[in-house]
């Protein structure tokens, strides 16, 4: 028949064989670890508190700040950025603090400790600083940051929480060993701070879940509520007990449920205050739990050694000018020798103390930066990552309000992570 075609033999119909995609290896994905290794680099004292790492034959601390570094460098060729205006206004004020810090030391007489304080204050704090904001600038870097925290906190606390129930408290959890017990402060108190973190980030994640995820997100926030009650830091305790009150409340108040986040943070305080009533009225309950124990027995005040640190702070600020007494000045002016260890344990007053009124003014200018940062980053910034910012914020607040120094890290770190809130990066190049 005209119009048609004739086909000699059967027809094939034509196969199309699937593409393999094969794993690539991005700016963004090298990147993205950045976060991990920085959470690493904070509580690399919780790292050294493990057998494994403290008899390395190497210091791990060089080695992950090198990562951190290059990975910073990286961030900041690869990829542009857009900050917030509080982000070079917070390294403004740093350097007039950091500059104050040197012109004040030339008067101070703690000159066997200045050195490693200015370069904690002077070039280790805006380092860190601007790990915070790269951090808080990039989302795969700040959701492998929280992580971190998230894997390397349940770890530690299910030790802590192990030892506990075994009896071992003493023997396995004794974080620096047996022979240094200012290393082993230290440590728990990282110990206790990456606690917080940690259960103030599940706290959240408890409340954006669904279904079984957001039971076992509730519950390991019990589980390191318990270990944060074993090591006896009393202040990282009252951190996480913030913290997790504060992460779901602004969740709810980033959201607009305004009236559901102030019934739910009334609910926890409730609930936490009753946990907390019941552990002090029966004291059996309380056997073994050091936290609880440091609160109870004798009375705060009296347990407490911060307090004599404290008395002769504020009397040796009657007695000096309007500069203070100079920087790294503290120690030896109230006969505790040049030993750094006796700092002040209250960041206001030991910028009183030693910097005088101006540098109390700019320490007070720089946390006002980063807060208003991070408060005008509600609009930009997703809800987890700025009720989880602003925790980690509350947990440095309590820390710097009854210990450490002006040059800890971590305390910058945070700032950074604050001021950064809602800053956004995108790659120069695919």
């Amino acid at each position: 028949m005209q119009g048609m075609t004739s086909v000699s033999g059967p027809i094939r119909p034509s196969i199309t064989r699937p593409s393999i995609t094969r794993p690539s290896i991005t700016a963004d994905s090298l990147f993205g670890n950045f976060g991990a290794f920085a959470l690493l680099l904070l509580f690399v004292g919780v790292l050294k508190s493990f057998p494994v790492v403290r008899n390395a034959p190497i210091d791990i601390t060089p080695l992950l700040f090198a990562i951190v570094a290059l990975h910073l460098a990286w961030a900041l060729v690869s990829r542009a950025h857009v900050f917030p205006a509080a982000v070079p206004a917070l390294f403004t004020l740093h350097a007039l603090f950091a500059l104050l810090c040197v012109i004040s030391a030339g008067t101070s007489g703690g000159r066997e400790i200045i050195d490693t304080k200015l370069r904690d204050v002077v070039l280790v704090a805006p380092a860190m600083m601007a790990i915070g904001v790269a951090v808080a600038a990039d989302r795969a870097a700040f959701r492998r940051f929280v992580l971190a925290a998230q894997v390397l906190a349940p770890i530690v606390g299910g030790l802590i929480a192990a030892a506990f129930a075994l009896g071992l408290v003493n023997v396995v959890v004794q974080f620096g060993g047996r022979g240094n017990l200012q290393t082993a402060r230290v440590q728990y108190q990282l110990a206790n701070l990456l606690i917080a973190l940690a259960a103030s980030a599940y706290a959240v994640a408890a409340l954006r879940a669904q279904g079984p995820r957001r039971w076992a997100a509730a519950a390991i926030t019990l589980v390191l509520a318990f270990a944060a009650l074993i090591p006896g830091g009393r202040s990282g305790f009252i951190g996480l007990c913030l913290a997790a009150v504060t992460g779901p409340f602004l969740v709810f108040w980033h959201e607009g449920r305004r009236r559901q986040a102030v019934w739910l943070a009334g609910a926890m305080l409730a609930g936490s205050l009753l946990i907390v009533l019941v552990l002090f009225a029966q004291s059996q309950l309380a056997t073994g739990l050091r936290t609880l124990e440091r609160f109870t027995q004798g009375g705060i005040g009296e347990s407490s050694a911060r307090l004599p640190l404290w008395r002769a702070a504020f009397d040796l600020i009657g007695r000096n000018g309007f500069f203070g007494l100079g920087f790294g000045g503290y120690t030896p002016a109230a006969g505790w020798g040049v030993n750094r260890d006796l700092f002040p344990h209250n960041l206001f007053i030991e910028a009183l103390v030693e910097l005088g009124a101006p540098g109390l003014l700019l320490f007070v200018a720089i946390l006002g930066c980063a807060g208003v940062g991070w408060a005008g980053a509600m609009r930009r910034a997703s809800a987890p990552q700025w009720a989880v910012t602003a925790c980690f914020g509350v947990i440095m607040l309590v820390l710097i309000s009854v210990s450490t120094d002006l040059g800890n890290p971590l305390l910058w770190f945070a700032l950074g992570l604050l001021a950064g809130t809602g800053a956004e990066s995108v790659p120069r190049w695919p």
